[in-house]
C-alpha cells in the first residue's frame, strides 16, 4: 500500500526581539491615574523609585502622584532628593498623607526616623505604625503627634521621657512593647476621645518586683488586654466598655474590674493560679452587665465567680440580650456546677451554649436538687445551638445531653467531641433523637460528631 505523502510542518515564526531593552512592551503606559495611585500606596519608596525606571508613562507620572499620596512604607529614614525626582515630604506643594508605616532594618536606629516625624506631622498624618526588628526605643516624638487617630507599636520601647500629646488619638496597639506605667497614664488622660485600646504582652509596667498595671479610661470602649507572665496585679476602671477581652497569667494575685452598664461581648480568661489569689473582683462587671450579648468564661473564670456568688442562691440580675454563652468548668465540682445552672437561669433567651468540660475522671455526685433545676431552666428548650466539648458517659452528663435532645424544641444543630474510646457509649445516648444530617470525623484521640435537625 501506498503511503499518503506527509505534509511539511510550517516554519514557527520567530518573535524579533527589540534590540533595544528600552523599546519592549510598557505595561504601565495605558493605566489611569487612579490606578497608578493605588498601586504607588501599595509600595515602599525604594520600590517606587525602581517601577519608575521600567516604565515611561510611570517615570512621568510618579512626581505629581507622590504629591497625593496617602499611604507610605518607609525602610529607611533618608530619602535621596535627586532620584527620578522624588522629595516625598516637601513643603511646597503640601501632601495630604494619611497612613506612614515606618519598619526599619536591624541596623538602622529608630532615632533616625525623628525627622521623618516632624515632616510627616505638618502633613496631616493621621495613621502610624511603627515595628522594629528588635526591641529598641522610639523616637520620643512619636506621641506627640497631634493629628493622629490610630497609633501602632509593635516590638519596641517607649522612651520614659517622650512628650505625650495626641488628643485626638481613637485607637492605641501596643504589642510586646516596653513602656512605664506613667506613660500609659499620660496617654490615657491626653486622649479623652480613645476609643479601641490593645494591650498585648508589654513589658516595663509598674516598679519593682511586683509589676501591675492600671488601665483608667471614661472613654475606652473596646479594650484587649493580655499580660506578660511577671505581671501580679491587674486594674481595669473603664466603665464606658462595650467590648472587652481579658487575659491573665499565673501569677496574678489581684484583679479588680469596675462595673461597666454598656457592656455588649465579654471574654474572661482566668489561668489557673500558681500563688494564692489575693484579691480577684470580677463580680462587679457581670452584676452591671445587664446588655451583655455574648459572655465566654474560660480557664479558671467559672470557678472564681463560683466563690463570689457562692452565698447567693440566685443571681440578681437577669441578661434579657444575652445570645450566647460559652464556659469552660470542671463538671465534677458541685460549686461550678451549681454556678452554671444559676448562669443559665438569668439566660431566658439565650440561643447558642458552649460547654467545655475539664479532664477529670471524677464523677459528679448524684444530686435530686441538680436533676430538679435542669428541668426548670426554661433556656434549655429553646436552644438552637448546642456544643459540649470533653463528654463523658457520666451521669449529669448523660441527662443533660438527653434532656437537650428530649426538650430541645427549636434545637438545630448539636455538636459533641470526646475520646475515642467512647465512641459507643456516646453513639448509644445520642440516639434518643434521630439527626437527619449526622457528620464524624477525627482530630488528634478525639472524635468530633455534628448532628442537624430540621
Amino acid at each position: 500500500m501506498a503511503r499518503r505523502p506527509t505534509m511539511a510542518r510550517r516554519p514557527r515564526k520567530r518573535r524579533r526581539r527589540n534590540a533595544a531593552a528600552g523599546l519592549g512592551p510598557d505595561c504601565f503606559s495605558n493605566l489611569n491615574e487612579d490606578l497608578l495611585r493605588y498601586i504607588l500606596s501599595r509600595l515602599s519608596t525604594r520600590s517606587a523609585a525602581t517601577l519608575a525606571a521600567v516604565s515611561r508613562h510611570f517615570r512621568k507620572e510618579i512626581p505629581r502622584l507622590l504629591e497625593r499620596v496617602d499611604s507610605l512604607t518607609l525602610n529607611e529614614p533618608d530619602i535621596p532628593a535627586n532620584g527620578p525626582h522624588i522629595q516625598i515630604l516637601r513643603a511646597t506643594p503640601p501632601i495630604l498623607l494619611r497612613r506612614l508605616a515606618l519598619a526599619p532594618h536591624r541596623a538602622i536606629p529608630p532615632s533616625a526616623f525623628r525627622r521623618v516625624l516632624n515632616d510627616v506631622a505638618q502633613h496631616g498624618v493621621s495613621e502610624l505604625s511603627f515595628r522594629l526588628a528588635r526591641r529598641a526605643r522610639v523616637p520620643k516624638n512619636v506621641l506627640s503627634l497631634k493629628s493622629l487617630s490610630v497609633l501602632s507599636l509593635d516590638t519596641c520601647a517607649v522612651p520614659p521621657w517622650s512628650d505625650v500629646a495626641c488628643p485626638c488619638l481613637r485607637t492605641l496597639r501596643l504589642h510586646r512593647v516596653a513602656i512605664h506605667q506613667e506613660i500609659i497614664n499620660k496617654i490615657l488622660a491626653s486622649a479623652s476621645c480613645l476609643d479601641t485600646l490593645e494591650m498585648v504582652y508589654c513589658t516595663g509596667l509598674g516598679t519593682g518586683k511586683a509589676g501591675s498595671c492600671t488601665v483608667e479610661s471614661s472613654s475606652v470602649r473596646n479594650l484587649v488586654f493580655r499580660p506578660t507572665l511577671k505581671l501580679e496585679q491587674i486594674t481595669i476602671r473603664a466603665p464606658a466598655l462595650r467590648t472587652v477581652t481579658l487575659y491573665t497569667r499565673g501569677k496574678v494575685k489581684r484583679l479588680e474590674l469596675v462595673p461597666a452598664p454598656d457592656v455588649r461581648k465579654a471574654y474572661l480568661h482566668i489561668a489557673k493560679p500558681r500563688t494564692v489569689m489575693e484579691s480577684f473582683r470580677v463580680r462587679p462587671l457581670l452584676d452591671a452587665g445587664v446588655r451583655l450579648e455574648c459572655l465566654t468564661l474560660r480557664g479558671h473564670a467559672i470557678k472564681v465567680l463560683s466563690s463570689e456568688y457562692e452565698d447567693i442562691p440566685k443571681l440578681t440580675v437577669m441578661f434579657q440580650d444575652l445570645r450566647i454563652l460559652s464556659v469552660s468548668l470542671d463538671l465534677s465540682s458541685v460549686q461550678e456546677t451549681g454556678f452554671m445552672l444559676k448562669l443559665l437561669e438569668s439566660c431566658p433567651n439565650l440561643q447558642k451554649f458552649s460547654l467545655s468540660a475539664a479532664k477529670t475522671y471524677k464523677a459528679l455526685p448524684s444530686s435530686t436538687n441538680l436533676k430538679e433545676r435542669l428541668a426548670s431552666i426554661s433556656c434549655l428548650t429553646s436552644l438552637v445551638q448546642f456544643k459540649f466539648c470533653g463528654f463523658k458517659p457520666q451521669e449529669f452528663q448523660n441527662e443533660l445531653m438527653v434532656f437537650l435532645l428530649t426538650r430541645g424544641k427549636k434545637l438545630k444543630k448539636v455538636g459533641v467531641e470526646f475520646d475515642k474510646s467512647q465512641v459507643d457509649a456516646v453513639k448509644m445516648i445520642l440516639s434518643v433523637r434521630r439527626a437527619h444530617i449526622e457528620r464524624i470525623s477525627t482530630k488528634y484521640a478525639s472524635h468530633h460528631m455534628e448532628m442537624e435537625f430540621f
